[in-house]
């Protein structure tokens, strides 16, 4: 049972009262969870209420609700109402983003669902939305079991931080050897007397089997890659690898989801825009090259943090042997399109030493890899600094640097933050880096050659530690200046 069938079902059970339901950002509630939310309620024969069209609707999302419907114990203030969904009824849903935490403080609410909880801070149900379960203790709901309910709905974790999901199932555990010594010890009336406390279901695809078409898993193994086909399909759970060649990163202290702000437009409406980077100062690039794909981070200074704020990769059509467009223009294309507002039109290009070389596969002209991407770049009005490495850093000073700088070993360090909501293909690769274990302090680079999906590869962790050498190299504990040059143009 999905979040949108459950909300059917509490409406018919809490008249008047108000729960909220959570996301990351006030965009997915939007685009995901209210679109499929609808689609819910309308199986269940619950339709959204327009006054020309659809009178015999019971509910309206962001605007009042009727005048002669029932108002809930706890009415929304006007600015509200946008993140409001009201029933006919006088039950209330309230849209909480995560991302915009402190508005939400010294809520009175009856019960809280989360979407995509995995996503989710724990500080963020701990600190915010569990304390707002206090809620008139009057009304005639008080003794439903489901009042003061916790009801989170999420994919598998695909970071160890998100994994806090599981503590359910664990508390699932106990409460049922609990209620077993209970019911031996009283009888079967205890079991029907007291209600169960807690409730943890796992489904994959296959407890749906017969409703989806045949050939379904095969089409869907042969489509992704393994890693991510055990933890998004089959919900194999990501525990920390034990030679992880990224040991230091930490999903809690450097992943971040406040990405955007929340404005009030002259019709009183909230509007959104990104804040994790400045516009009116300069972006920062690292690329790497390879036949197979091409990645490009996005990157900036923000205060004292070292901020990858975007990512994206382009690999070769498997259509035609021809590319029409190279890769390397693709990736000069996105750039140019998602930043087109940006203001200062500084950019600083960082990345792999092979990039000053050439190949059909990546670059269809005759210009080495840099030359080309920069000069997309330039026709679109930035300035260009060069930056990239001309030579390979040393195995072991590479290793030592990112690893001390992602666990923030120094304060003089800059602290490396990562959007979450942007690099989700670079953080898996992130996590699943391994370092071979000759004493090298090498990556594991077998993945490259063996990932159905190259994006989860370990191509876009070299494009982050290209940067980071370049920048921070004099961060190095004890090892003087490197050998490793760069080339500044």
């Amino acid at each position: 049972m999905g979040m949108g069938f459950l909300i059917g079902l509490i409406f018919e059970n809490f008249p008047r009262a108000t729960w909220v339901a959570a996301g990351l950002s006030y965009v997915q509630l939007d685009s995901i969870i209210l679109p499929n939310l609808r689609k819910s309620l309308e199986k269940m024969g619950y339709h959204e209420y327009d006054p020309k069209f659809a009178t015999y609707g019971v509910y309206v999302v962001g605007i009042q609700a009727p005048k002669h419907w029932i108002r809930p114990y706890e009415k929304p203030g006007k600015r509200i109402i946008q993140y409001t969904i009201s029933f006919i009824n006088g039950f209330t849903i309230r849209l909480v983003s995560q991302d915009n935490k402190d508005t939400h403080r010294g809520l009175s609410i009856d019960g809280i669902l989360v979407d995509e909880s995995a996503t989710i801070s724990f500080d963020f149900i701990q600190e915010i939305l569990m304390p707002a379960l206090r809620s008139d203790v009057t009304a005639p709901y008080v003794n439903h079991p489901w009042h003061y309910g916790f009801f989170d709905f999420s994919s598998a974790s695909w970071t160890i931080q998100g994994n806090w999901i599981y503590d359910t199932e664990e508390k699932h555990k106990i409460m049922l050897e609990y209620r077993a010594k209970q019911v031996e010890k009283f009888g079967e009336q205890w079991h029907h007397d007291n209600h169960p406390t807690h409730l943890f279901i796992e489904a994959t695809f296959k407890d749906n089997q017969q409703f989806l078409p045949e050939g379904y898993e095969s089409r869907l193994r042969d489509a992704m890659d393994p890693w991510k086909f055990n933890v998004e399909v089959l919900n194999h759970r990501i525990v920390k690898l034990p030679n992880a060649y990224y040991h230091g990163f930490n999903g809690e202290t450097n992943l971040y989801s406040k990405s955007y702000d929340y404005h009030l437009n002259d019709k009183n409406v909230t509007t959104w825009s990104t804040n994790d980077y400045h516009s009116d100062k300069p972006l920062e690039l690292s690329m790497d090259f390879n036949a197979d794909i091409c990645w490009l981070l996005v990157c900036q200074e923000y205060g004292k943090e070292f901020r990858i704020i975007d990512s994206d990769f382009k690999k070769p059509a498997v259509t035609s042997q021809t590319q029409e467009t190279n890769l390397l223009v693709q990736l000069a294309e996105w750039f140019n399109e998602k930043y087109s507002g940006h203001l200062k039109r500084d950019v600083f290009i960082y990345g792999d030493p092979n990039g000053n070389k050439r190949s059909a596969s990546t670059s269809s002209s005759n210009k080495v890899f840099f030359d080309e991407f920069c000069d997309k770049l330039k026709e679109k009005k930035w300035r260009i600094f060069r930056r990239e490495l001309t030579s390979y850093p040393n195995s072991k000073d590479r290793y030592t640097l990112v690893n001390n700088l992602l666990s923030g070993y120094s304060e003089k360090s800059p602290r490396i933050k990562i959007n979450q909501n942007t690099n989700k293909s670079f953080i898996i690769s992130l996590q699943n880096t391994l370092v071979k274990t000759d004493k090298s302090f090498s990556k594991d680079k077998s993945s490259e050659s063996k990932a159905r999906l190259r994006e989860y590869a370990t191509d876009p962790t070299d494009a982050f530690d290209y940067i980071v050498w370049a920048k921070y190299k004099k961060l190095l504990p004890n090892s003087g200046w490197s050998n490793t040059g760069v080339i500044i143009k």
